[in-house]
């Protein structure tokens, strides 16, 4: 395969491995996106690669989250948890069964920081563990390429696994004196959902010259899972134009700009809807891209927001950072 034809390869795979559309509408649910795993860069690589290859790759995207200071929460109940800032570290294999067609295994680790007051102290504290493990397959129905031009379009569906601990959905459901929305407001994340959920997702990616366009978007259909809690369905979508700056024969850079969004709606406990965790934000920031010798491939991005509606819960998102590694055999 021509220099040119894996560059192109490589630079799809790797900004939908970690693209702009890793969400906050998909942590307070314990689902980590699936458009930013290796696992959807190995179904992309596929149409280049010959079936038999693997993909391996890593992830890790950092959020951080403030209170919205039109909320005073030293008064409130001393249970509720004001998340502070979340780690996801991933780590995925995926096996290119044929030419357009691979299956991969998506595994989290989640550590959360957060805090609480304690008769008017801030009391810090940590939660560490594995997230739910998804289990995706992606099929590529169309490509093209010539010397100027690149298109390319593929589907992904699979279904998101309960490994993940459901303490903190435990906790929610065992508090009294609190309505369900105060109970959840601060909170907002948890490791595992204790549901079977199933992702559904599509990415494409275009080329002319040194212009470039990435698209993709993923819907996410949940079921009730731990204490009765079912997270409300949730969208999240991305778009990445980009200009490459360098291709030669065993390196290449790009930069992208990414704008992505978010949407769900409230969640139920038992039952009751929880308005407070509707989420409707909306991102914008820069990626890099370098790949070397046509096998490895790196990304590195910032999510800025711009605009952020968390339908009146305590805490709001802020900056992400997200750094992703691959390699491809």
């Amino acid at each position: 395969m021509c220099v040119n034809m894996r560059w192109f390869f490589l630079t799809a795979l790797a900004h939908v491995f970690l693209g702009a559309v890793t969400s906050y509408a998909c942590d307070p649910c314990g689902m980590h996106n699936s458009l930013q795993l290796p696992g959807v860069m190995s179904s992309m690589r596929s149409v280049g690669l010959q079936s038999g290859a693997w993909t391996f790759g890593l992830t890790e995207q950092f959020s951080t989250f403030r209170v919205r200071s039109d909320n005073d929460l030293r008064t409130t109940d001393s249970d509720i948890e004001l998340i502070r800032n979340l780690s996801v570290t991933q780590v995925t294999s995926a096996y290119n069964i044929s030419e357009s067609f691979s299956l991969q295994v998506n595994l989290p680790l989640v550590i959360r920081n957060y805090y609480r007051f304690e008769r008017f102290a801030k009391v810090s504290d940590t939660e560490a563990g594995l997230g739910d493990m998804s289990i995706l397959s992606s099929y590529s129905p169309y490509s093209y390429n010539d010397v100027q031009h690149r298109i390319f379009f593929a589907g992904f569906a699979g279904l998101k696994v309960p490994t993940g601990d459901t303490g903190s959905l435990t906790r929610v459901a065992s508090q009294d004196g609190d309505t369900s929305d105060d109970r959840i407001q601060g909170r907002g994340l948890t490791l595992g959902t204790g549901s079977v959920d199933v992702p559904l997702g599509i990415v494409a990616y275009g080329r002319s010259g040194r212009m470039q366009a990435f698209a993709s978007a993923q819907y996410t259909i949940r079921t009730e899972g731990a204490s009765e809690y079912r997270f409300a369905n949730d969208l999240s979508w991305s778009i990445s134009p980009g200009w490459l700056f360098l291709i030669g024969e065993d390196q290449n850079i790009s930069a992208s700009l990414a704008l992505s969004g978010e949407t769900k709606g409230g969640d139920h406990l038992d039952g009751e809807l929880l308005s407070k965790t509707a989420v409707n934000n909306l991102y914008l920031g820069p990626e890099l891209f370098y790949s070397l010798t046509n096998r490895i491939s790196i990304l590195f991005g910032i999510d800025l927001p711009i605009a952020i509606d968390v339908g009146g819960a305590a805490v709001k998102p802020e900056t992400r950072s997200r750094f992703a590694v691959s390699m491809s055999f």
